[in-house]
């Protein structure tokens, strides 16, 4: 048996056509979004129910330049703390939901970690948040297969919804690799000693609307090959379990929609990396874009 996943189904051109359809409904701007600058630095994106609850809510400094707004403070520590004041503001007037208290970094376009803000309040300011998404693949005597998982019924964000093994936001003050070392010990109950091939595969851009603003966030896929006799194991009730899916399975299960909308992007980059997409298609060619 080969240690590198290698798909020979072959995937017709309807079923390129139809995945190319749904990524363009489901990814990228809108025309009425704007774009929100803190500091004189471009980090947010706005749509027009947020732009305006900024300009209604906002203490401090701020301008407005051909519908984008700009938001002044004395300094990073400053703007940290006004927008954090100011998503509180919105969780107790019932506008922000979902709040984790837990903290992403708001890092520049270098990566320098500018200030850490409460995560459920990124998706309102539209800022870029980053998240791990770890494919499992096993190989049995039915070729490769993926673990999926799927999402538990009390999840806040897409509920029973099918995901990749591992998912999950990386924290203030976290690497990567930190994040998916621990994202897979508290889901799929993976300990280190299982995860000594975990590989670093590819970044991709995810920019969606959602119902609480605007999704903006690079996603760092590893991907790890497992012995058919690992088995993952949920330790933190965030996953109902979990099964091996084929490319046909896949498919069938994207085209249904029942796959979340970044585990599904993720999986189809795995699967135009390992060769199961036709690379000159324009699926392929704009999951090439969305590259980081």
């Amino acid at each position: 048996m080969s240690s590198h996943p290698c798909f020979s189904e072959t995937i017709d051109r309807r079923t390129h056509d139809a995945l190319y359809d749904w990524a363009r409904a489901s990814y990228g701007a809108s025309d009425d979004w704007n774009m929100l600058y803190l500091n004189g630095l471009a980090l947010g994106r706005l749509n027009p129910f947020w732009r305006e609850r900024i300009k209604q809510d906002w203490q401090e400094g701020l301008s407005e330049i051909s519908d984008d707004l700009y938001l002044q403070t004395d300094n990073w520590l400053a703007m940290g703390d006004s927008l954090q004041h100011l998503a509180h503001e919105w969780k107790s007037l019932g506008l922000l939901h979902g709040w984790r208290d837990e903290k992403f970094d708001v890092c520049d376009d270098a990566g320098k970690v500018l200030f850490a803000l409460e995560r459920a309040a990124f998706r309102p300011f539209g800022l870029m948040s980053q998240a791990v998404h770890l494919n499992g693949l096993v190989q049995t005597d039915g070729g490769w297969h993926f673990w999926i998982g799927r999402r538990s019924l009390h999840k806040a964000v897409d509920p029973d919804k099918l995901d990749n093994l591992v998912g999950g936001g990386i924290a203030s003050g976290e690497t990567p690799f930190e994040a998916a070392c621990r994202e897979s010990e508290e889901e799929a109950g993976l300990m280190p000693p299982a995860l000594g091939n975990l590989r670093a595969t590819a970044r991709i851009h995810s920019l969606r609307p959602v119902s609480r603003g605007i999704h903006n966030e690079i996603l760092h896929i590893f991907d790890i090959v497992l012995p058919e006799s690992v088995r993952p194991e949920n330790q933190d009730g965030e996953v109902a379990g979990f099964e091996l899916m084929n490319v046909s399975q896949l498919i069938e299960t994207m085209l249904s929609q029942a796959m979340m909308h970044d585990a599904q992007l993720v999986t189809l980059e795995a699967l135009k990396r390992y060769g199961a997409l036709d690379r000159q298609h324009p699926l392929s060619l704009w999951l090439d874009s969305l590259c980081r």
